[in-house]
């Protein structure tokens, strides 16, 4: 019998390997795609949390630059703050390579994610512990992204006093965008100093300084910081939810229609994603839903 030639043996062994790892990556994307840690109809929260949980771990000791390549792809919002968490998590694994690519991938994808999921991500990494220069670098330069933290800090406040606590961000990203203009300082004031100032000169801040003895100043608010000022002020709800219409969201809408007993419009069904629609469905009793199959459809 012929000696083998061990370059085909290794060439053999590469492509097994390629075969694992494309299988291994292919049934971690198509879990980060539709997993949520929520209880399904197979399996209460717990379960998939522990299994989604294990797959994320495996995938990113194993192949940790695919891993972070998933950040790229089309994964749920849930799945993409895991894999940030993690990679922060053990930067010391990472090579500077590694780093500097998981970087770029790490900004991009946070700034597709909702604001409060951003968050919350800064508060767990805060939680555990997380505090690498790495970490730090990435919520400064998320917050000095941020359009208008003034709005942030009166809709998140608590969340961005504790990601301004845990990554030190110079002044000048505090005093960024729509804080600028001679107004320097006045959201550290804010945040840290409340009644320090008699006055904001952002509008955001101001109506929320006013908002504790003016009820006009309420309806300058986002609704669910609005919602708390107007319980209160003992505002009637009925009028409440008539004047602060204007600025609440589509959500925010669906949901307060719902919670008074009233009904969703086929026009404002019509301009929900397909899958707040489907939970919404889902949330109506059987004999509603088969009732209004022709708006839901």
């Amino acid at each position: 019998m012929p000696p083998q030639d061990p370059t085909e043996t290794t060439s053999t062994g590469e492509l097994r390997a390629g075969l694992v790892a494309a299988e291994d990556l292919l049934l971690f994307v198509n879990a980060a795609i539709t997993a949520t840690g929520q209880r399904e109809f197979r399996s209460d929260a717990a379960e998939q949390q522990l299994s989604l949980a294990f797959l994320h771990e495996y995938v990113q000791v194993n192949h940790r630059s695919l891993y972070a390549a998933a950040l790229a792809l089309d994964i749920n919002d849930h799945n993409a703050a895991l894999i940030v968490e993690r990679l922060l998590r053990t930067a010391r694994e990472a090579t500077a390579e590694q780093k500097r690519t998981e970087g770029r991938l790490i900004a991009a994808r946070l700034a597709l994610l909702p604001p409060q999921r951003v968050y919350r991500l800064f508060r767990a990494l805060r939680t555990a512990g997380v505090n690498n220069r790495r970490t730090r670098a990435v919520q400064r330069d998320w917050l000095a992204a941020r359009p208008d933290l003034g709005l942030d800090a009166v809709k998140y406040r608590r969340w961005l006093k504790s990601a301004v606590r845990h990554s030190h961000p110079p002044a000048r990203v505090l005093d960024s965008g729509a804080l600028s203009a001679g107004r320097a300082g006045e959201l550290g004031d804010f945040l840290f100093r409340p009644g320090i100032r008699t006055r904001y000169g952002h509008p955001l801040l101001d109506a929320y300084r006013r908002a504790h003895y003016e009820q006009q100043a309420v309806y300058e608010l986002p609704f669910t910081v609005a919602e708390g000022f107007a319980a209160r002020h003992r505002v009637p709800r009925e009028r409440f939810l008539e004047r602060i219409a204007p600025r609440m969201t589509r959500l925010e809408k669906l949901r307060t229609t719902e919670a008074t007993g009233g009904r969703t419009g086929e026009r404002e069904l019509s301009e929900l994603p397909l899958t707040r629609l489907a939970l919404y469905a889902l949330s109506l009793p059987r004999a509603e839903r088969a009732a209004r199959r022709t708006v839901l459809t």
